[in-house]
């Protein structure tokens, strides 16, 4: 199974949290960091903007085969967002959509996803939500689930930091939910996941740069999965929703 990382990030970073990142991200520098942690191929995506510069992205990775595009979308736009995401894949060769409702400022759970949803649905795409806080609490992205059973929907941090168990509780109950580990800290959580709803279900992610590979990493070896377990979460998941051989 190759391994892919959920979740990165390429674009400029502002804003005290990246005092520490003194240039833009590359794609360049994503490369040597899944060489750095053997790693195959990451999702990226832009930083989480009002109004997130998906053409940039697009132009930074093509010719960049290890980098798969991800399209942040924020459907408050006039027509849903639809016409960015149709931009992003025909253009861009985007393979999924990225929801932001804390960012953006919307319940997930109402109307205001609709129009972008079933244009990803139409294009069968799998669609990355952020998730563990207002707006996007587990239970509410379960129900936009329901709605597209079809869609896979990757439930971005897996409801860290409060709502973990919730998390799981949907997806036992939502098969088409899955749940990502970036910024999970403690490895109970995943091993849980796991062993709820099994590892086929269960991906990881970074966010880097706002988290790091080497920590987040170091939170499933120490959930003790089994061998196989492990090659799921690591990539064998996302591998198959993506059909990456």
């Amino acid at each position: 199974m190759k391994r892919i990382d959920c979740e990165m990030h390429v674009g400029k970073f502002v804003g005290d949290l990246y005092e520490w990142l003194d240039h833009p991200v590359g794609p360049e520098e994503l490369e040597a960091v899944l060489d750095e942690h053997k790693f195959d191929m990451t999702l990226v995506m832009p930083p989480t903007l009002q109004s997130p510069d998906n053409a940039a992205v697009g132009k930074a990775i093509r010719g960049h085969p290890r980098l798969i595009g991800f399209a942040m979308i924020n459907p408050c736009e006039p027509d849903g967002g639809v016409a960015e995401l149709e931009r992003s894949v025909g253009e861009w060769d985007m393979k999924g959509l990225k929801l932001v409702p804390l960012r953006h400022g919307y319940d997930i759970d109402t109307e205001v996803p609709m129009r972008v949803m079933k244009c990803a649905e139409r294009l069968g795409l799998p669609v990355s939500i952020h998730s563990g806080a207002h707006y996007c609490l587990p239970w509410q992205i379960a129900d936009l689930a329901r709605k597209f059973p079809t869609v896979p929907i990757i439930m971005d941090h897996m409801g860290w930091r409060y709502y973990v168990d919730g998390a799981i509780n949907v997806a036992m109950t939502t098969p088409n939910i899955y749940l990502e580990t970036a910024m999970v800290s403690q490895p109970g959580c995943i091993k849980l996941a796991v062993n709820k709803i099994g590892a086929d279900r269960v991906i990881y992610g970074s966010d880097y740069p706002t988290g790091d590979p080497a920590s987040m990493l170091a939170t499933v070896k120490a959930a003790r999965l089994k061998p196989e377990e492990e090659a799921w979460v690591l990539g064998g998941t996302l591998g198959r929703l993506l059909h990456i051989e």
